[in-house]
């Protein structure tokens, strides 16, 4: 069972905004190391709102800057630095990932999806190229960090706990014993357990035929989660107590990472790490002026325009 890590802040252009204030489009927004990113330039990352062109919301301005800045100093940066420098191939094979993926997680198109998001076709392969350019530094710093062990895996497990199991579960919660065995008894004589839990359940997934949906096991009280990490799948188990009533269980699907799932989890995390330290010294150490007019530049906690009070 992979685990998706969260793009880092640091690397990836922040995708829910909208638009209100002025601005030319040619005015400097900023300038980096010399080089200066135009009004317009910022604004060409996202399809513009319904307030037009000419209507800048400065608040959310600042984070389009701010990936504007940060996309300006690490791809200078990576490319004299390590001679990284993505390929049109590689950009084209990143995007056809990221649809996947968006189309897997959504159901959604590509299209959609940048509707959806204000994006236009343009900034999503800026988005794609730098997630190429992490995708690089994660091997160029691979051989730097001391993998996962056994025993590191068997310390996150033991932490971690039902965090790390995802199930699909269904459920008929009762008010006592001895409804929740009269219920499994119907159900162990023929009946549906949907059906079942539309009649006698006591919570709101009743409607839904008891249907809790897919998540990891540590949403759930302990009792549940316990119940459920051990259950038999397509079985429904015996009445489980817990603070709000008695619960007739059923587990459709259960996932759980291995050990060496777990291992490449950590040894992931070891290099992200270095990646991300690597990015906050190149931001911090870069020369960056921002037009008051649409914010600040602030280091801390992580580099970033703070947009203007007013």
């Amino acid at each position: 069972m992979p685990t998706l890590r969260k793009p880092s802040k640091l690397l990836t252009i922040a995708l829910l905004v909208t638009a209100c204030g002025g601005g030319a489009a040619g005015e400097v927004a900023a300038t980096v190391n010399g080089t200066d990113i135009t009004v317009a330039e910022v604004q060409a990352m996202r399809i513009p709102a319904d307030g037009g062109e000419d209507t800048i919301d400065k608040e959310l301005f600042a984070t389009d800057l701010t990936s504007a800045i940060i996309d300006l100093v690490v791809v200078e940066s990576v490319r004299t630095e390590f001679a990284i420098e993505p390929t049109d191939a590689e950009i084209e094979a990143k995007i056809a990932q990221m649809t996947e993926l968006i189309s897997t997680a959504q159901g959604i198109t590509l299209a959609d999806f940048l509707q959806n998001e204000g994006l236009t076709d343009s900034q999503f392969q800026v988005i794609a190229n730098q997630q190429v350019i992490r995708d690089k530094l994660m091997e160029h710093f691979r051989p730097d960090v001391l993998p996962g062990s056994d025993a590191d895996a068997q310390l996150l497990r033991n932490a971690e706990g039902f965090g790390l199991v995802n199930a699909c579960v269904s459920h008929i919660l009762l008010a006592t014993e001895e409804e929740a065995i009269a219920a499994k008894a119907r159900i162990d004589a023929g009946e549906e357990f949907a059906t079942v839990a539309m009649e006698l359940g006591t919570d709101g997934t009743a409607a839904a035929g008891g249907d809790l949906g897919c998540a990891a096991l540590s949403r759930y009280v302990p009792e549940f989660a316990q119940a459920a990490a051990e259950a038999r799948l397509g079985a429904v188990t015996t009445p489980v107590e817990s603070q709000f009533g008695w619960h007739l269980i059923l587990v459709r699907e259960r996932d759980e990472p291995t050990l060496n799932e777990l291992k490449d989890r950590i040894t992931g995390d070891r290099i992200n790490q270095l990646v991300d330290g690597w990015l906050l010294d190149t931001l911090r150490a870069a020369e960056v002026v921002v037009n008051a007019e649409y914010g600040t530049w602030q280091l801390q906690p992580f580099p970033q325009v703070v947009p203007p009070a007013s």
